[in-house]
């Protein structure tokens, strides 16, 4: 398996995991898991593996993998939901199951 191919894969791996997390992980966790992602993105100006993954420092996987499908998007609103829309929704839904629902998850602290 080349390099890059590994990055791919453990990216596909990250976002999976981070957008089913309001179903697994507690919200409390789910809230740690966005502070880190957006120390990331404000200390190195975007997310590591994108960094790996590309030359271009700016683009994002979201938009290399809907690209690569044949879509074309407009990367500063796909940024924009990346980064303002997804995150607090995640933490939304993961307290509205968890708390509203009482749902209990798989991981708690």
């Amino acid at each position: 398996m080349k390099p890059k191919s590994a990055v791919i894969i453990l990216h596909i791996i990250v976002i999976l995991l981070a957008y089913s997390a309001p179903f697994w992980l507690d919200w409390r966790l789910v809230i740690a898991g966005v502070i880190v992602y957006y120390i990331q993105i404000f200390t190195i100006g975007g997310c590591v593996l994108s960094h790996a993954q590309f030359e271009d420092k700016k683009q994002s996987f979201h938009e290399w993998y809907l690209h690569k499908i044949g879509f074309t998007v407009n990367r500063t609103i796909l940024n924009v939901i990346l980064r303002y829309v997804t995150p607090p929704a995640l933490v939304g839904l993961a307290l509205a199951f968890q708390v509203l629902l009482s749902i209990k998850v798989i991981v708690s602290p």
